[in-house]
Parts: C-alpha cells; sequence; structure tokens
C-alpha cells in the first residue's frame, strides 16, 4: 500500500513538472523580429534572429546592424544598450541611425518554383 502511494505522490509530481514545462515552453516566443545583418559584438553573431525584449549590450565601440521584418526598418546601433522591439529598437547610452528599407513585408508571394535545401550528418554513417 505504501508502495502504491509512494508511485502515485512519484507520478504526481512528474505530471505537475511535465505541466509546468510545456507552459513555459507554449508561452514563448522564440519568433525572431529582426536579422542581424552585422555585428563586431560578442552578444549576437552575423545572421542571428533577435527577438522582441531582447536586451543587447554593447561596448562603446561595437556595432550592430539589425533589419527588421515588419517594418522594413534597418538599424546601424553603435554602443550602449539595446532593447528588441517589435519594429524598432529602444537605444540607450548609444547612437543609432535608422534607415526605412523599400520593402512589402505583407506582399510576400511563394512561386512553387525550384527550391534548394540541404541537411547536414555528423559522425558514422550506418551500413
Amino acid at each position: 500500500m505504501a508502495t502504491n502511494s509512494r508511485r502515485l505522490v512519484r507520478f504526481s509530481i512528474l505530471g505537475i513538472a511535465g505541466t509546468i514545462a510545456f507552459a513555459s515552453v507554449a508561452n514563448a516566443d522564440p519568433v525572431g523580429v529582426a536579422l542581424v545583418e552585422s555585428s563586431n559584438s560578442a552578444s549576437v553573431a552575423l545572421m542571428d534572429y533577435v527577438q522582441a525584449g531582447q536586451i543587447i549590450r554593447l561596448g562603446p565601440h561595437e556595432t550592430i546592424v539589425l533589419s527588421y521584418m515588419s517594418s522594413c526598418l534597418r538599424e546601424t546601433i553603435t554602443g550602449g544598450t539595446v532593447t528588441v522591439g517589435t519594429d524598432r529598437s529602444d537605444v540607450r547610452f548609444g547612437s543609432v541611425e535608422r534607415v526605412n528599407a523599400k520593402c512589402d513585408p505583407g506582399e510576400i508571394t511563394l512561386t512553387g518554383g525550384a527550391a534548394i535545401a540541404g541537411r547536414v550528418f555528423r559522425g558514422l554513417l550506418a551500413k
């Protein structure tokens, strides 16, 4: 009887932990709002996607260039603390230059043409 109640307690704890973990992942917003076009900072790398709310700390001579997908805005940011927004960044203690690019993200049309894809395999190949 004591063994069954221990199993029930263990199962309940695992169920609660699993529910909390699933809720954490479900509420996370992994969708990037901007692309890092260039960077000389260790905080972000070239071609990284940054998320809304992400904070990037730059040294006085570090520069990043962000291209926002929803607003077609391109920002060159030097130094300071950058808080990534949904369509532009909030820059404190640094400088930012903004340029509007000619694009319309709402008018993207996928053509059905040929696509190129790849896959990387590492390790030994199975025979």
